[in-house]
């Protein structure tokens, strides 16, 4: 099956007390925006995704999920095949745990025996979608948006290290690269900051010393159909 454009338990993101949704209402209006690592896209634009999904629920909505990047991106094209082989790999093998993925390419430094990207089971529909959304776009390259370097988070640090550390069993540097390390490098490509990205954690308000919160995105925004244009333009691949 080929995917192309057409002519959580709580998700491991947060701790419960953290993870609750915000009001649609307190969204604002906002720029095209969102930060990617061009240096582990996908080099060709087709990528093979491997399901090794035992759950047909899941599978269902990872398609979707696949799906959605893929209608607002012409450039790109996944190859979707069942069982273990394949660039990026997904599993909801119970041998392993929480929802995680390689970024980009970085997959290729991933055993070819083990998942690039993994996704806990769940009776969430919702949530599971939302997951698997999040978790492809880092398979593609893309970074987490709540880390930004022009985010406008007033982050409560100290209790956010200890909200984790009791109720994820996160250590300090686990907090740090998740959630507050600012990505560098010369391969970045960044456009304005985005609450409303599928990449962006949701926020609890009393995580933030404004109790300014960032609810949960459950699908793909403005921002995130743009950056992925761009990131996999058919003009890199020669279209």
């Amino acid at each position: 099956m080929s995917i192309t454009a057409p002519g959580s338990t709580t998700h491991s993101f947060y701790p419960p007390h953290i993870n609750n949704d915000t009001s649609a209402s307190e969204r604002t209006s906002r720029t095209k925006r969102g930060i990617a690592d061009t240096s582990k896209r996908w080099p060709d634009g087709i990528v093979t995704v491997a399901l090794d999904l035992k759950d047909q629920k899941s599978k269902a909505l990872v398609v979707d999920a696949l799906r959605e990047w893929a209608h607002h991106t012409p450039g790109l094209q996944f190859r979707v095949v069942d069982g273990k082989e394949g660039d990026i790999r997904i599993s909801d093998d119970e041998g392993f745990n929480g929802n995680w993925s390689a970024i980009g390419t970085d997959a290729k430094k991933i055993p070819l025996h083990e998942p690039t990207m993994h996704l806990n089971r769940s009776d969430d529909s919702k949530g599971f979608r939302r997951t698997a959304l999040h978790e492809i776009g880092h398979a593609l390259g893309l970074e987490h948006e709540h880390q930004h370097p022009e985010h406008d988070i007033n982050w409560k640090e100290s209790s956010v290290y200890k909200a984790f550390e009791q109720d994820d069993n996160w250590d300090e540097e686990d907090v740090y690269n998740n959630l507050f390390k600012l990505p560098t490098g010369n391969d970045l490509l960044i456009t304005s900051y985005d609450r409303r990205s599928i990449m962006h954690y949701p926020i609890h308000p009393s995580a933030t010393k404004d109790s300014r919160g960032v609810p949960a995105n459950d699908s793909l925004s403005e921002g995130d159909k743009e950056i992925i244009r761009k990131l996999y333009t058919p003009k890199r691949f020669g279209g």
